[in-house]
C-alpha cells in the first residue's frame, strides 16, 4: 500500500507531502495505481521545479524505493510560496481522488504541525 502523508501548519495551510510504499495493484511496470500516483507527484513536483524555480523535493535517487517528500522550503517570497502552495494543494488534492478510488492501495492521512 501507498502511504501519503499530508502535514498542515496549524493554519490549515500545506507543509509537507510525504509518500511511501507501493501499490501492489499489478505486476511490476504495469500497476496504473502505482504510475497515476507517481504521475502526479513527480510531475507536480517537476512542474514547481520547471515554472518556479523551487524545488521541493530531494535528489532523484530518493524517488526510487517507494519513498518521495515534497516539502514547501523556508525563505520564499510571498507571492511564490502561495503559488507553490497551490501546486502542492493540487497534489494533495489530486492523491486524494485516487486514494478515493483505490482504497485498498492507497491510504492519505493528514498531520497539523
Amino acid at each position: 500500500m501507498i502511504q501519503v502523508t499530508i502535514t498542515r501548519d496549524s493554519q490549515g495551510r500545506l507543509e509537507r507531502v510525504v509518500m511511501d510504499g507501493h501499490a501492489d495493484f499489478g505486476e511490476y511496470g504495469r500497476d496504473i495505481v502505482c504510475a497515476a500516483v507517481s504521475g502526479v507527484a513527480i510531475g507536480l513536483a517537476n512542474a514547481t521545479e520547471k515554472l518556479l524555480g523551487v524545488r521541493i523535493h530531494g535528489d532523484a535517487d530518493e524517488v526510487s524505493g517507494g519513498h518521495l517528500e515534497c516539502q514547501l522550503p523556508k525563505g520564499l517570497a510571498p507571492d511564490v510560496e502561495e503559488r507553490v502552495r497551490l501546486l502542492m494543494e493540487a497534489m494533495a488534492t489530486s492523491l486524494q481522488s485516487i486514494a478515493d478510488e483505490y482504497r485498498s492501495f492507497v491510504k492519505v492521512t493528514e498531520n497539523t504541525l
